[in-house]
């Protein structure tokens, strides 16, 4: 296990079942994460291919995962949104409540088949609220009100092209930043378990927030690094002004 800690942020090279004992329960005040598709996801790209993501092969319980997180480490009545799964998919396996679904609409076609007749140009969000009470989730009770409310359609580009996407499932930090701004207050902790690039991170770092980030790779480990070290370095000029 590698691990960097700083005033900003705690960065993780480990398997998340490893590390999850060592995040203070209910300290979170956000989780979310785009976790392996499990199936095998490998980017189709003539130009420049990533290898497949670790883990993607069916067989790892993501969502059991982020429910392990959500029961320990999120503070309750919580935001939780998790990339690629509905939120009825998700609503009990993670005691959620008061949700929906967002759309990331990503202004060009994504990648995927290179084959298909139609190219992936949008993915979805499941988001939802912490309600530790079954009874409460079911009578609605106990959803914290979003400090902004935004339309459930996020347009923002996805990061495109040969030398810029440095990750195959790589999210734009403007559109982490909306998630995160809409979700958490200044210094609340935001926690990626799935870190991958590092944007999650990088937003919770550059909204005020603090960020604990989870990367089992370690090539994509020092990449999350690299751009966390950054974006505090930013933010501490930020703070100057």
């Amino acid at each position: 296990m590698q691990v960097h800690e700083s005033s900003r942020f705690k960065l993780y090279c480990a398997d998340a079942l490893v590390v999850l004992p060592l995040v203070t329960p209910k300290t979170v005040g956000l989780i979310s994460g785009d976790p392996p598709y499990g199936k095998k996801w490998q980017s189709g790209r003539r130009t420049k291919a990533f290898d497949a993501i670790a883990n993607d092969d069916g067989t790892f319980d993501a969502l059991g995962l982020i429910g392990a997180y959500v029961r320990t480490v999120l503070m309750p009545h919580r935001h939780v949104y998790v990339f690629g799964n509905p939120y009825e998919t998700i609503r009990e396996s993670l005691a959620l409540g008061g949700g929906c679904d967002l759309v990331w609409d990503k202004g060009m076609a994504g990648s995927g088949d290179l084959t298909s007749v139609w190219g992936p140009q949008h993915e979805t969000i499941g988001f939802g609220v912490y309600v530790p009470s079954k009874v409460n989730r079911e009578k609605g009770n106990g959803n914290l009100v979003a400090r902004m409310r935004r339309g459930s359609v996020l347009r923002v580009q996805r990061p495109n092209g040969v030398g810029v996407t440095k990750h195959p499932t790589e999210k734009p930090v403007a559109l982490m930043r909306q998630i995160v701004e809409s979700s958490t207050v200044i210094d609340d902790i935001v926690l990626d378990m799935f870190a991958g690039s590092g944007s999650t991170l990088v937003a919770a770092i550059l909204s005020g927030r603090k960020a604990i980030g989870i990367e089992l790779d370690p090539a994509y480990y020092a990449l999350t690094l690299e751009r966390c070290i950054r974006a505090e370095a930013l933010w501490k000029q930020i703070e100057q002004v």
